[in-house]
């Protein structure tokens, strides 16, 4: 029924646990470590009302003064609330679902010696409060959309609709036929990679660049042509001259926060591209998925696209996955009609779509899109700026502020980053080098940073980066 609160079984809980029993600590300590742990992977699911103490006492074999201690430590937590002739029920307290990061990247558990640190992943975690409640009204939709809706990801539907009310809002003319839905934008890319792209097609892409696309142009069968990047930004003669030597089947380019450099093109660079375009038959694919992530201080309008997204030879791609929730399989193509129906023909197309419950879900998380990004938008420049604070007064490397996006380039002055992040690796700090965002293996002494984990997560993260640093240089070290 409606409302009604679940409950599990005191039986349960042996199992439920397992063996909570071993390790130090008083059992009251022990047993809320369990129950904390069981609820963080899903064993004992959230809004659940606990069994009573003497109930639970009696299954574990323990007095009830010492299930008492554990429900406070619990409450204490805010891993439990309780209400007086209601029970406890679970919960999750706001330093897990307020979290900008995925909780496995950290655990929490940063200041803790021997702590493992993902810095390999540059992705948000799940905006939790709104997320579930988008879920909520997505399942009271479904059954409608199982009834009816057989499209797919070819419009037009209430996502469809959304994904081009909101390029409109923001200065780029979309409607819905623009737009073709795709599961993410590696869903994306491989579509187009299908109907452009054959074995031995040439592909050029900027040095560095999104280490996804690459692995999609590679399964394809391409020839990647790397076009350098600048630390100051794009180089469009050069880009100009790349594509006339190469003649390539497609042009991939990130020019909106770029990953994993976080730059931004120019007006005047959009500008000289767009002109430069023009003399070219190529397919030119702009990825979109960091537009939204803008840490600029100020507020400036969004960045404009180099061209309209009626040209045929120009197509857009993006997702909600940087924006809001990578778990969230939803992306698009905006392109001309003529593409997107060309596109939509494809046998591929319809195994790349996303779910009838996914497009719900986005449909509904977008109403929130905008409380979301702002709230997401402060956090990011809060960490960026801690980051860049404590990585300024290292003299072994140096890097250029990102614009916007999820990470930071750094430049190793007197290192490999493969060598270094084998190293890392002994100290329980994962890092991601170079040469991963790289066409052709370069770029080896180049990190990419994220600051999506929490401030304590990034001094631990850098205290640990200065450590390594400085072991390559002890004697016996190789």
């Amino acid at each position: 029924m409606t409302g009604m609160v679940r409950r599990v079984p005191a039986s349960h809980f042996p199992r439920l646990l397992g063996d909570w029993r071993a390790g130090d600590g008083p059992l009251a300590e022990r047993l809320a470590v369990a129950v904390e742990k069981a609820v963080q992977d899903g064993r004992l699911p959230l809004g659940v009302r606990m069994p009573a103490e003497r109930l639970l006492a009696g299954e574990l074999g323990l007095a009830r003064g010492t299930v008492a201690a554990s429900y406070h430590l619990l409450r204490a937590a805010q891993l439990i609330t309780t209400r007086t002739g209601s029970g406890s029920t679970t919960c999750l307290p706001p330093r897990l679902h307020d979290r900008l990061s995925p909780w496995d990247s950290d655990r929490g558990q940063a200041g803790r010696d021997g702590a493992e640190l993902d810095l390999t992943r540059a992705e948000p975690a799940a905006p939790f409060d709104e997320l579930l409640q988008a879920v909520h009204a997505a399942a009271d939709a479904l059954p409608a959309v199982l009834l009816h809706d057989t499209s797919g990801g070819v419009g037009p539907s209430a996502l469809h609709t959304a994904i081009a009310d909101a390029h409109t809002a923001q200065g780029f003319a979309t409607r819905a036929g623009n737009v073709l839905l795709t599961s993410g934008a590696d869903a994306a890319l491989s579509l187009l990679g299908a109907a452009f792209l054959r074995p031995n097609s040439r592909v050029v892409v900027d040095s560095p660049t999104y280490p996804g696309a690459l692995a999609v142009f590679r399964s394809a069968g391409a020839r990647l042509v790397a076009q350098p990047l600048g630390s100051g930004g794009w180089d469009i003669p050069a880009l100009d001259h790349t594509l006339q030597a190469a003649r390539p089947s497609l042009v991939y380019l990130i020019p909106d926060f770029h990953n994993p450099t976080g730059l931004l093109m120019s007006e005047d660079e959009r500008g000289e591209l767009r002109s430069r375009l023009r003399r070219h038959d190529t397919m030119v694919v702009f990825d979109e998925t960091m537009r939204e992530l803008d840490l600029r201080e100020r507020a400036a309008p969004p960045p404009r696209v180099v061209t309209r997204a009626d040209d045929r030879g120009v197509v857009h791609v993006g997702s909600l996955s940087k924006s809001l929730w990578p778990g969230l399989r939803v992306g698009w193509i905006r392109a001309h009609p003529d593409v997107v129906r060309r596109l939509a023909a494809l046998p591929l197309a319809a195994a790349l779509a996303p779910s009838p419950f996914d497009r719900l879900l986005a449909t509904r998380l977008m109403e929130r899109q905008e409380t979301i990004v702002d709230r997401r938008r402060a956090q990011l420049r809060a960490q960026r700026d801690h980051l860049v604070s404590r990585l300024s007064a290292l003299p072994w490397c140096r890097f250029r502020t990102p614009q916007g996006g999820l990470s930071l380039w750094l430049e190793l002055l007197d290192a490999d980053s493969s060598r270094l992040a084998a190293l890392a690796a002994t100290r329980n700090l994962s890092l991601t080098p170079g040469f991963h965002f790289s066409p052709d293996g370069a770029l080896g002494h180049y990190l990419r940073l994220p600051f999506t984990l929490p401030p304590e997560a990034l001094d631990a993260a850098v205290d640990r980066l200065i450590e390594t640093h400085a072991a390559l240089y002890e004697p016996g070290t190789r």
